[in-house]
């Protein structure tokens, strides 16, 4: 009886895992046909030269995603921003609670595709949080069904072994996209 429960929880806990998998592995269609988006054109080897140096060129990119932006006014802080379009005369971005921020090319110093620093550490908290249920939950099922308590101390040891493998992957650093002409950056890209 034991042996078919944890048979049963070990092929959902499989089946859970590969439809995951899959369900992340497959591409997101372009939302406005065959234009790239923006995170696609940085190449990760040149992440502190600008892709782009004349606003013009970045019309015509899939404006998806988030950026940071430098303002002129303000060359040392980081603006966030969900881009909602992008166009030869501004720059809007879709705000938190429904508001939004046009920014005119002028006004922007420099324009920065984030790496994937943030998403990394959600990843590892939201692991490690799962993984410490898992070790409280051995810890009190030991007494009572030492078979859910080996189940639950299996799966804390996958919890594990999923956020070391997040921790040892390449980071993406954070790639600049666009510098305004005759510009110097001052912010530091996060490596």
């Amino acid at each position: 009886m034991r042996s078919r429960t944890l048979r049963r929880l070990f092929t959902l806990a499989a089946l859970t895992l590969l439809t995951a998998t899959l369900a992340l592995a497959q591409p997101i269609p372009s939302a406005s046909g065959n234009t790239p988006a923006a995170s696609s054109l940085v190449d990760s080897l040149d992440y502190n030269k600008p892709k782009f140096t004349s606003w013009n060129s970045l019309a015509g990119i899939d404006p998806r995603g988030k950026l940071f932006v430098v303002t002129v006014a303000q060359p040392t802080q980081r603006h966030t921003c969900l881009v909602q379009s992008i166009t030869v005369d501004r720059l809007a971005c879709k705000g938190p609670f429904g508001s939004s921020r046009t920014y005119k090319p002028n006004d922007i110093l420099a324009l920065i595709v984030p790496g994937e620093y943030d998403l990394k550490i959600r990843l590892v908290l939201g692991l490690n949080a799962a993984l410490g249920a898992s070790i409280w939950g051995t810890v009190v099922l030991a007494a009572a069904c030492p078979a859910c308590a080996v189940g639950t101390g299996i799966a804390a040891l996958f919890l594990f072994a999923a956020a070391g493998a997040i921790l040892i992957g390449d980071d993406l650093p954070d790639c600049l996209l666009y510098l305004g002409p005759g510009q110097n950056l001052q912010v530091q890209l996060r490596y």
